[in-house]
């Protein structure tokens, strides 16, 4: 079993061994392909299926490729669509990009560009529609304070993100894993003037250098190699947008050097355990990097540093469990909140949430969270914390 998405394609072509060429070619690459060999049929398809890009001929009987090109504007306008054409004019060029496509080839067609090509469309598409998806949640009032609280440690990071959102210059988020480091890093970016690019992430824990490399620089074939794809590089695809590094004391030495030598229009946000002082002292970043950081850090409280804002996240993660149930939970007992609201929370937000939704998931519906519902680890936590220092533990009061 394999967690990889399927990279659906259309390929279009009045042409059959160039239909079956590229068919063949591209199904060798991972991509499910489906065959036309027409404009009408392709639009037919097109109606029926899903698909992630387009690769159709420009010059066939009837339908022409523009005319597919129009109406998939239509009838799927997120799918990226690649002209091919052994017509290939400046008017050509000029008429393809007007009406949305996402580039064209010339025939003869090499197949190293065609496979070039149609990774690139597909992940446009994939971060286009990820980063949709965030802008939804803004403009439908996904609003910042209602998630993370309302207290004074929540509403000062709130006030120094939203006055550094709109510099452009980089920004480094200073805090504990689960402490929402990655929600304020989509803050930053959408709450600036690089909103309508993409927010693209890179997580650097656990990754081994070398998969970190491609992902942020991309990889080309070797020469003649017609087996192998290419592959877009994270960094390319944030032009215009944002780059955001997680734990960025993950990513290592020389990954980070190659970063300083891009020449590429991105916004750049890191997050860290480590404050920029610690990341330059230790060499863990380039000294320039370092100095540009500790400018625009920016540090998020954990949770237990704000625990006034527990019975508010607690109750939001609640309503968002609810939305799947058909009779809601009516919320937490008094025995509950006494519990939880106390508690330190060593795992952040990301561990509280991963409770509401654990407790949701054995109780009945439409009844309440109790103090009997509560893991007995947290339970035993509490109980540790309030029992009286053992003397014991103390040589003549002396520490």
């Amino acid at each position: 079993m394999t967690n990889t998405p399927l990279k659906r394609i259309l390929v279009v072509d009045d042409e059959p061994s160039i239909l079956g060429l590229l068919t063949t070619v591209l199904g060798e690459n991972g991509w499910e392909v489906t065959g036309a060999g027409s404009g009408s049929e392709g639009i037919e398809k097109l109606e029926r299926g899903q698909f992630d890009v387009i690769l159709t001929d420009l010059m066939m009987p009837g339908e022409t490729g523009i005319d597919l090109l129009r109406a998939s504007k239509e009838i799927r306008p997120d799918v990226e669509v690649i002209l091919m054409t052994g017509y290939a004019t400046a008017d050509t060029a000029i008429e393809a990009m007007r009406t949305g496509a996402f580039h064209y080839l010339v025939k003869p067609l090499k197949i190293e560009e065609v496979l070039n090509l149609s990774e690139k469309a597909y992940t446009q598409r994939h971060l286009l529609r990820e980063n949709q998806f965030l802008k939804s949640e803004v403009r439908g009032g996904y609003q910042i304070q209602s998630v993370v609280g309302d207290s004074d440690a929540i509403e000062r990071v709130i006030a120094s993100l939203q006055a550094i959102a709109d510099t452009g210059d980089p920004v480094l988020l200073v805090g504990e894993r689960g402490s929402g480091r990655s929600f304020f890093a989509r803050f930053v970016h959408f709450c600036s003037s690089r909103a309508a690019g993409l927010f693209v992430p890179v997580r650097c824990a656990g990754l081994p250098e070398e998969k970190l490399a491609t992902d942020l620089f991309g990889h080309a074939p070797p020469a003649g190699d017609r087996s192998a794809s290419y592959r877009s590089g994270k960094i390319e695809m944030a032009n215009h947008g944002t780059l955001f590094l997680a734990d960025i004391e993950e990513a290592g030495r020389e990954i980070l050097d190659r970063m300083a030598e891009v020449q590429v229009n991105v916004r750049f946000i890191a997050s860290s355990t480590l404050p920029a002082e610690e990341l330059k002292s230790r060499g863990i970043v380039p000294p320039r990097m370092a100095a540009m950081l500790e400018t625009g850090t920016v540090r998020i409280p954990s949770l237990r540093d704000r625990k006034e804002d527990v019975p508010l996240l607690l109750h939001h993660f609640l309503e968002e469990v609810n939305q799947d149930r058909k009779k809601p939970m009516k919320g937490f007992t008094p025995a509950a909140l006494s519990i939880l609201e106390p508690y330190d929370w060593p795992g952040n937000v990301r561990e509280l949430l991963t409770l509401v939704r654990g407790i949701s998931s054995k109780k009945k519906q439409g009844t309440m969270v109790d103090a009997s519902d509560i893991p007995p680890e947290i339970i035993y936590r509490q109980i540790r914390r309030k029992e009286p220092p053992d003397p014991s533990d103390t040589q003549g009061g002396h520490q």
